[in-house]
């Protein structure tokens, strides 16, 4: 089961994934790439941190340029999102990630694209043109990747006035992320300027990887700490949503806040060709300070679930199943579990008076066996949930 935990970083010691192999093993069409759009999209690499690989996304295809980075919105089906994600090209050149300090023309250009709220045109000059996808479990796939000589923005970015307030103030990272989640921009957007080096008083490039996970914790972990004050909710509530053959059934019942995520890899899905595998990992009240074994995708899930009982001012226990299911066939990335179970919250929920029943609700539509997964639900210290219902 070394591939469900690894999804793609080697932890078996191979030269290269076997399971990304097989999406590099097919051809992608090397298109024109002179003069594009860009969503707009900056991807930042984390290999060879502190000297990484960083540049601006461009649109190979005809679609709307903006539609690249929410793919949600047009596209249902796993091969859609990832037909459309191929027409995608990464560029790049090194950077320091120390050069965020004192930007140059290059790092300045790349800050401007992701400050942007509309699609920038740029032209590139390119010395080298790579076949290769990019893909792993957390950043959405792109096609062909390009190492590129020069870089000039031959359109106007629309940069909000507050972004740019935000960005030249003299606050710590983690304020400048609060200040724009307050502002009403969306974590795609914070991720983008926080992953150029635009907030904070020290100024770095982070790797896209780490930015994406770095924002969900920095929002969750603020929002998380005021609940204390809140009271309870009443009732047990079932939430349950399913899309890119992710299933999620979140349950919120009356505790002190906990959360919990149980991950489903069900046979023959995405990153386990193997048996079942089932994994979990979960958090009271205080910070979390080691990293989820469950990866991106535990930060992913968590937010949304922590918005909803901030909006509604309540705190409650939280168990988050995430099943995985064979239609899941490419990578897509962490936003497919933050947007499924943002969707899923958007619902009217399934009310019950205990755990018993809303558990037993969610096994009907949860494809593997109940007591697989059941015992892999603990409440708060340990305690089995079996107690409780």
């Amino acid at each position: 089961m070394l591939c469900v935990r690894c999804k793609g970083k080697l932890y078996c010691r191979k030269k290269s994934c076997p399971v990304l192999d097989s999406f590099y093993a097919k051809s992608y069409e090397i298109k024109e790439i002179d003069e594009r759009p860009t969503p707009p999209s900056v991807f930042v690499g984390r290999m060879g941190y502190p000297k990484v690989l960083a540049g601006p996304m461009l649109v190979l295809g005809d679609q709307n340029p903006e539609m690249y980075e929410n793919p949600s919105s047009f596209s249902k089906r796993v091969e859609e999102v990832l037909a459309l994600r191929m027409d995608l090209a990464r560029t790049y050149r090194p950077f320091r990630v120390s050069s965020a300090t004192n930007p140059g023309r290059y790092i300045t250009a790349l800050q401007e694209i992701a400050s942007s709220i509309k699609s920038v045109d740029i032209e590139e000059e390119f010395e080298k043109i790579i076949r290769r996808p990019a893909m792993d479990d957390v950043t959405m796939p792109s096609g062909i990747s390009a190492v590129f000589k020069k870089v000039k923005i031959t359109s106007n970015p629309r940069i909000p006035h507050r972004v740019e307030k935000i960005c030249e103030d003299d606050i710590i990272a983690s304020e400048g992320v609060m200040e724009l989640y307050s502002s009403g921009f969306p974590t795609s957007y914070i991720q983008r300027v926080f992953s150029v080096g635009m907030l904070g008083r020290d100024k770095k490039l982070v790797p896209t990887r780490w930015s994406i996970t770095a924002i969900h914790d920095i929002i969750a972990e603020k929002l998380k700490g005021e609940l204390s004050d809140c009271s309870l909710i009443n009732d047990v509530l079932l939430f349950s949503f399913q899309h890119y053959g992710n299933h999620f059934e979140i349950i919120l019942y009356p505790s002190h806040y906990s959360f919990q995520l149980v991950e489903i890899w069900v046979e023959k899905s995405l990153w386990n060709p193997e048996k079942t595998w089932i994994g979990s990992d979960r958090e009271g009240i205080g910070r979390k300070k080691e990293y989820s074994n469950l990866s991106g995708g535990y930060y992913a899930a968590r937010l949304p679930v922590i918005e909803y009982l901030s909006r509604i001012k309540r705190q409650a226990g939280i168990v988050v199943l995430r099943e995985i299911l064979p239609e899941y066939t490419a990578p897509l990335g962490v936003w497919v579990v933050e947007d499924g179970v943002r969707k899923a919250l958007e619902s009217n929920p399934e009310r019950f008076e205990n755990l018993s029943g809303a558990l037993s609700q969610a096994a009907k539509r949860i494809k593997t066996q109940k007591d697989l997964w059941m015992k892999h639900i603990q409440l708060h210290h340990q305690t089995s949930l079996e107690r409780y219902i």
